[in-house]
């Protein structure tokens, strides 16, 4: 296998043109290069060219680090993703391009929707998908409104009273936007609950708890830091943007930051692209992530990135708001792909399928995984 055909058969993968043979030569190829023994030369003027069509074609850059030839390939396959397209890969095996599937499955289950719920002081429980925009309540010195787009919005008007705390809730299947009485911006993802002041006038720092995941956007305010609870990490923040995910059911507590600074437990300062990682057992680890992918929730997509079919699951099942049922053994391989969340679970679930490791069965809220 000379170094023009492995080159050419790369470029009809970058293109989407790529044929069932051309395939099986790059997955032996790919084999090769994993044993420890080269086909062919030095692959780093042929991954710059590739690199450079990705960013020509999509406006993306693409670092250029020490990664392997296969990854290349998965890299070359952007174009086919932002073209609605999914690419998922494995380990050990040829990368698998697969188109999108139209046609609806039985038992089909939609993707979920803008709404959560909203607890006042008082007790007293709004559903926010029941409601008209405008004026919903006030309290505290702050009028609470239901803006155009659905979001809610606190805008104080008058000298706040004593401090009165609400919470805003999502179930599973559910997401939603809100603006406290500072100006700061949260995203709040499926099955996440927000306890915050209804107003921050009168505290010397403004604080709130979290418990999922959420996305802010805060509001600067260099008098006053801004300070997030979960059970297993407290971040403080002056001004800056940042997810924080510590759902009960996911391994570990991750704060991932985008730009600014804070603070994790009054001792670890990250910087923009990292991410603190608190275990259940309470060590704390600093990694280096694409925040890009952490926060595509938010954006409106599922973004999975050497993700096993656990974790994979774990999303899938807050958003649909399904149940997964694990039959016998199930491959762990890490894979990676981009799909909307908008599109029914039969969509995504088809798309996974194609990678030819798992296939699944949906049943009146239950989805059952198995091997292939």
């Amino acid at each position: 296998m000379d170094e023009k055909h492995i080159s050419d058969i790369i470029d009809r993968i970058a293109t989407n043109t790529a044929t069932d043979e051309d395939l099986a030569v790059y997955s032996a190829w790919c084999d090769a290069q994993q044993a420890g023994k080269p086909a062919i030369g030095d692959l780093s003027a042929q991954e710059t060219l590739i690199l450079e069509k990705i960013h020509r074609q999509t406006g993306i850059t693409i670092s250029r680090r020490k990664i392997f030839p296969w990854r290349i390939a998965a890299a070359a396959a952007l174009a086919g993703i932002l073209a609605g397209g999914f690419y998922w890969y494995r380990h050990s095996s040829r990368p698998t391009q697969v188109a999108m599937q139209t046609a609806p499955a039985p038992a089909d289950v939609p993707a979920g929707k803008n709404t959560a719920t909203l607890t006042l002081a008082n007790g007293k429980k709004i559903l926010l998908s029941d409601t008209q925009t405008g004026k919903l309540t006030e309290q505290a010195g702050v009028e609470v409104n239901k803006a155009a787009d659905g979001s809610l919005e606190y805008r104080p008007v008058n000298g706040a009273t004593a401090v009165q705390y609400n919470t805003l809730s999502t179930a599973r299947g559910e997401q939603y936007q809100i603006t406290l009485a500072d100006g700061t911006r949260v995203w709040l993802n499926a099955a996440t609950i927000l306890t915050f002041p209804a107003s921050f006038a009168q505290q010397a720092e403004r604080a709130v708890e979290v418990n999922g995941e959420a996305y802010f956007e805060v509001a600067a305010d260099p008098t006053r830091p801004f300070k997030v609870r979960t059970n297993h990490q407290q971040i403080q923040v002056l001004g800056t943007s940042f997810n924080v995910n510590n759902y009960a059911d996911e391994p570990c507590a991750r704060t991932t930051l985008l730009s600014g600074a804070v603070k994790i437990n009054e001792a670890q300062v990250l910087k923009p692209g990292q991410q603190a990682v608190t275990e259940k057992n309470g060590t704390l680890k600093i990694a280096t992530v694409n925040t890009d992918g952490i926060v595509a929730w938010k954006n409106g997509y599922f973004e999975f990135n050497n993700e096993n079919i656990y974790g994979i699951m774990r999303k899938i099942s807050r958003w649909y708001n399904v149940e997964v049922i694990y039959e016998g053994d199930i491959p762990t391989n890490e894979m990676e792909g981009t799909i909307s969340r908008f599109e029914n679970v039969s969509k995504v679930l088809n798309t996974i399928e194609k990678a030819g490791l798992l296939k699944f069965r949906i049943v009146t809220g239950k989805i059952y995984v198995s091997k292939y």
